[in-house]
């Protein structure tokens, strides 16, 4: 499997401030679209939850997914449901709903358009330790990126003969070229503290 291979770092992301803290666009598809503009395909990145209450912008025709990092939040969806999450749990909804949260909490947002959809896992790798992530693509998806994003920690993995090393706040970001079934990375953590990764997967039609 080949892919375009890229390290992003602090200085590549865009800082933005909404009503509730601060946010951090990490990177969006296609390139030089942004949240702002609302003329991505995907778009991932983290944010910071300063207020004990808020109430999320409306984003028609997104779909979201939202994993908290750090804190304890409360997702209210007005009329739909309501769910607590801890750090690395997650909720799927749509742009469109009423939503409001509940608690102090960082967390990585998905977002996608049009006919694309993404998930998101969670992997942690003990100190000095590795770890083999393998994905079977469903037979029915069109695999456009694999990200993974170091939340703590870090990690080193060799993709196309080329090794990376991310660090806290890294994402290493993997367009794929072609659309083989199976997908496997080895991530080994060189460090003397606990990895924290979030993968995101991200599937076009």
């Amino acid at each position: 499997m080949k892919y375009n291979a890229e390290l992003l770092r602090q200085e590549n992301y865009k800082p933005t401030f909404w009503s509730g803290g601060m946010a951090t666009e990490l990177t969006t598809s296609p390139q030089n679209s942004d949240y702002a503009s609302q003329n991505f395909l995907w778009r991932l990145g983290v944010a910071k939850i300063d207020i004990l209450e808020s109430t999320f912008t409306n984003l028609t025709k997104v779909s979201r997914k939202l994993m908290v990092i750090e804190g304890t939040l409360t997702l209210y969806h007005e009329d739909k449901y309501k769910k607590v999450l801890n750090p690395f749990e997650q909720d799927d909804f749509m742009g469109d709903w009423k939503t409001k949260t509940y608690g102090k909490a960082s967390v990585f947002n998905l977002m996608t358009r049009e006919n694309y959809t993404g998930e998101l896992f969670h992997l942690n790798i003990n100190p000095s330790s590795q770890l083999k992530f393998q994905y079977e693509t469903p037979l029915n998806k069109d695999l456009i990126a694999v990200c993974f994003y170091t939340v703590s920690g870090g990690f080193c993995s060799t993709i196309n003969g080329n090794t990376f090393e991310a660090v806290e706040d890294d994402l290493l970001l993997l367009n794929c070229i072609n659309s083989d079934h199976t997908h496997e990375f080895m991530l080994c953590n060189n460090t003397s503290e606990n990895t924290d990764i979030i993968v995101s997967i991200i599937y076009g039609d």
